[in-house]
């Protein structure tokens, strides 16, 4: 059953035993394992790499994974999900339906079956692009092969973007939350540095974008 190309997954998993299992698996079948073991984890590793599938857990220590399921639908996250959980009532499946699961695995499984639940999945999904990323250490914007280096003042902006994907920003929490500086500069400063913004996206080669949300603000769409 080893997939005919390397496939990215990241699994969310907080159980040793388990995630030991699955990452030592699912890895002899070819797939690129990142195990994570909680929520916080899992959201820096989702924004950081472009994932081919998402092997979640429900139960997690610092909340819940349906939570996280939702979130990487909002932030335009393309990878198939599988939720992979003690929970079995159609109440907590159709919950995690709703919250945007692609397939649903009850523990104890098999791991055959899962490996062809996951299968199926890799098939009906496109194959994911690089993803846009923010590397902090080195104040980058990272997309592939791409860096494009952002100024001390772009950086908290984009990484306020980041945080508030697909929201609608205005110019002044840009000022007075992400930069700190309310009655230092004015609105349209936060119009200048956007668009330096907006051509360094461009820069990356990737297809995020700050929209204009006329009379309102802008909106960051990864």
């Amino acid at each position: 059953m080893t997939e005919p190309e390397a496939c990215r997954l990241l699994l969310v998993e907080d159980d040793t035993a388990i995630g030991k299992m699955l990452e030592r698996g699912l890895g002899a079948e070819g797939y690129a394992v990142d195990w994570v073991r909680d929520l916080a984890s899992a959201i820096e590793k989702a924004r950081a790499f472009a994932h081919d599938l998402v092997l979640l857990d429900r139960m997690l220590p610092d909340g819940d994974g349906a939570d996280f399921c939702a979130a990487l639908a909002r932030f335009g996250h393309p990878a198939p999900v599988c939720m992979l959980t003690a929970r079995e009532t159609l109440e907590d499946k159709l919950r995690g339906f709703d919250a945007g699961a692609d397939d649903y695995v009850t523990k104890p499984f098999e791991f055959d079956e899962l490996l062809a639940r996951l299968a199926v999945l890799r098939r009906r999904a496109p194959r994911v692009q690089p993803a846009l990323r923010l590397e902090a250490d080195s104040r980058c914007l990272v997309c592939g092969a791409a860096r494009v280096k952002l100024t001390r003042r772009e950086w908290p902006l984009m990484v306020w973007f980041f945080d508030h994907a697909n929201e609608v920003v205005t110019r002044s929490d840009l000022i007075a939350r992400a930069w700190q500086l309310e009655g230092q500069v004015t609105e349209n400063s936060a119009d200048v540095y956007v668009g330096y913004l907006r051509r360094k996206l461009a820069e990356t080669g990737s297809e995020a974008r700050i929209e204009t949300v006329r009379g309102e603000g802008f909106r960051f769409v990864p």
